[in-house]
């Protein structure tokens, strides 16, 4: 642990001061997330979604803040679900390797989970120049505030693939896959997919669909392994 931390310092010094002659341009940039969603099936649910991304450039260093939370409504249930995922980001970028810094706090009422913490480090690798394809390891910490028993404290790795394309520059296309086992047991493991579609209806507006797949090998007592979101949302980017 001690040597890989060790490694990645001298990566981090090294892509620090690689972009030192280039551009010191800096700009911010985001997108604002508005969603609706109503099923009728058993029941009714209703759900209400909002995402919101702020990222800050300058020269090879990118910041990023991630806010998104979700409100659940059910047939017979008075309180409303509520689950969301707040994460910063620090990462330092090269033409093909990156490194980032991760900080995230996550919460899930309807699995029990009231807050999940989360620090860790990584890598990233760019396969192709136009970063089509990247793939990345991360270290973690986690601490999870589950209700009904004490917390716990993990240790897991963070495996992922992110897959962008555009069509005609009016559609984009993100797949991003991750599999996070903990380092003390591999058969405890996450697997989380999220494959996104983003068409542009003007400069600024989109139109935006996201699926999620998440699979957890030892989720709570009374919780499913595996959960299915389809997400339809209006984009604003700036």
């Amino acid at each position: 642990m001690k040597k890989g931390l060790l490694l990645l310092s001298v990566l981090y010094t090294a892509l620090c001061f690689s972009q030192e002659s280039k551009s010191k341009e800096k700009f911010w940039s985001g997108n604002f997330d508005l969603g609706l969603n109503f099923t009728k099936n058993t029941e009714e649910t209703f759900q209400f979604n909002n995402i919101f991304k702020l990222n800050y450039k300058l020269r090879n260093h990118i910041l990023t803040l991630n806010n998104n939370i979700a409100f659940v409504s059910k047939t017979g249930q008075k309180e409303l679900l509520n689950k969301g995922k707040q994460d910063l980001k620090y990462e330092v970028t090269s033409k093909n390797l990156n490194i980032r810094f991760l900080f995230q706090n996550l919460y899930d009422i309807d699995k029990k989970i009231k807050n999940r913490y989360t620090s860790g480090v990584g890598v990233s690798y760019n396969l192709f120049d136009k970063k089509s394809v990247n793939i990345g390891i991360t270290i973690q910490r986690e601490k999870e505030n589950v209700l009904g028993r004490d917390d716990k404290l993990q240790n897991r790795l963070n495996s992922n693939i992110l897959i962008t394309k555009k069509i005609k520059k009016s559609i984009q296309f993100t797949f991003k896959n991750s599999y996070q086992p903990n380092l003390d047991g591999f058969g405890d493991f996450r697997w989380i997919s999220n494959l996104s579609v983003r068409m542009s209806l003007s400069t600024q507006f989109l139109l935006s669909i996201n699926t999620n797949f998440n699979y957890d090998s030892e989720p709570e007592i009374g919780i499913p392994e595996t959960d299915y979101q389809l997400i339809n949302s209006i984009s604003y980017s700036f």
